[in-house]
């Protein structure tokens, strides 16, 4: 199998992976790409999704390992550092459990490690149903507080999401990845973990599946914003984030998680 990837400033001594969240694709990350001139970007449509929807989406675990792979083969030096946001955070959560040496530091917002359950469960699966609807994918967007000029290709991603693929990967977050995180314990990788003070409640819940693993991991909560914040307020997310890739800080704007 082969992701669809997509690279900028290739010349950049540091490189940076954007894993995108479960319903749209790479191009999610346009803002903070361009924000980041003085990087490699190395911005993968994951598998069933974007340009990658004809590959098979078969775990966490294996898209972990192609993602390792990516790093290995184009990556500056071999290494990059992680962004990643809802099912990109969960994918580079258990890339960091996987293959730590291959990680400089990872940005993780939105991953709620503990799963899915209960009404949001069935909610969530139901909805699968509705995906070959363009009007459910233009109410979702207005839900994800999407701007009126990605709404065109967010709609056009979402109607091509491979059915199967989703089905997969929907089972499989929804009933958490905590089993998947041996590799965690003990792990020197710095690890920013966030969640939007308006996120839905399991993400937070799960900061400590984090820090009770990793001492280098610390947690902290985005004031006002929700689950989709890269698109909700793009400047935030880039401030947040070069400041995190350049000195390994936390930003004064984030409350304590």
């Amino acid at each position: 199998m082969t992701m669809h990837v997509t690279e900028q400033n290739t010349q950049a001594a540091e490189s940076v992976l954007f894993i995108h969240g479960g319903n749209v694709a790479g191009w999610m990350w346009e803002a903070q790409v361009d924000a980041l001139p003085d990087f490699h970007t190395i911005v993968p449509d994951l598998p069933g999704f974007g340009a990658s929807n004809g590959e098979r989406w078969e775990s966490l675990a294996d898209t972990a390992d192609q993602l390792a792979a990516i790093i290995r083969e184009r990556a500056n030096g071999g290494t990059a550092h992680v962004v990643g946001l809802s099912l990109g955070a969960l994918v580079g959560t258990v890339l960091v459990a996987r293959h730590p040496e291959l990680v400089r530091s990872a940005m993780l917002t939105g991953a709620p490690l503990g799963g899915v359950h209960g009404f949001a469960n069935w909610a969530g699966m139901f909805q699968l149903r509705m995906w070959g609807s363009r009007g459910y994918w233009k109410t979702l967007a207005k839900a994800y507080r999407m701007p009126d000029d990605v709404l065109d290709i967010f709609i056009e991603t979402g109607l091509g999401i491979d059915r199967p693929s989703a089905r997969r990967m929907m089972a499989e977050t929804y009933s958490g990845v905590t089993e998947q995180l041996s590799g965690l314990v003990g792990s020197t990788v710095p690890l920013l973990v966030l969640a939007g003070e308006k996120d839905d409640p399991s993400v937070a819940r799960s900061f400590p599946d984090f820090t009770s693993r990793s001492t280098a991991a610390t947690t902290h909560i985005v004031p006002k914003m929700h689950h989709a914040w890269n698109a909700e307020d793009p400047e935030l997310f880039n401030r947040i984030m070069r400041e995190w890739l350049t000195r390994r800080t936390a930003s004064a704007e984030l409350l304590a998680g």
